[in-house]
């Protein structure tokens, strides 16, 4: 495959990708708002919750930024996953959340790691193409 196949298939696998943690995201922060995770102090409470549904929308603005192509699109999204991975992660040591959260968590992580390969793989092909 030349270059410019293999840029429209890593856009396209990101795509993809960016598409299914979104809404991933959402439906662990819905199933957050029914079964709450174990946390006394309301602020905290509702700032954990919170935190799937700011995934969800950046994950929707990096996905806008990637179909864009727009500089450093891929580097933003790079630094997003590996930031989800550490939040999630934390999540699953800090709470031990029952398996229905966990049901959605293990997902979500798995489409970061595949996330950062393909981004990866988007940014040495931009470079390779543009210098």
């Amino acid at each position: 495959m030349d270059l410019k196949s293999t840029q429209r298939v890593t856009l396209l696998a990101g795509s993809v990708l960016y598409s299914l943690n979104v809404i991933l995201s959402i439906s662990l922060f819905t199933l957050l708002i029914i079964s709450p995770l174990p946390v006394s102090n309301l602020d905290a409470r509702a700032i954990l919750t919170a935190v799937p549904l700011i995934s969800g929308v950046f994950n929707a603005l990096i996905l806008a930024l990637l179909s864009m192509s727009l500089k450093y699109a891929e580097y933003y999204g790079i630094a997003k996953s590996f930031l989800a991975l550490i939040i999630y992660s934390g999540y699953w040591l800090a709470f031990k959340p029952g398996f229905d959260v966990l049901a959605l968590i293990i997902p979500i992580m798995a489409l970061c790691v595949a996330q950062i390969g393909v981004l990866y793989l988007y940014a040495r092909v931009i470079k390779e193409l543009f210098g």
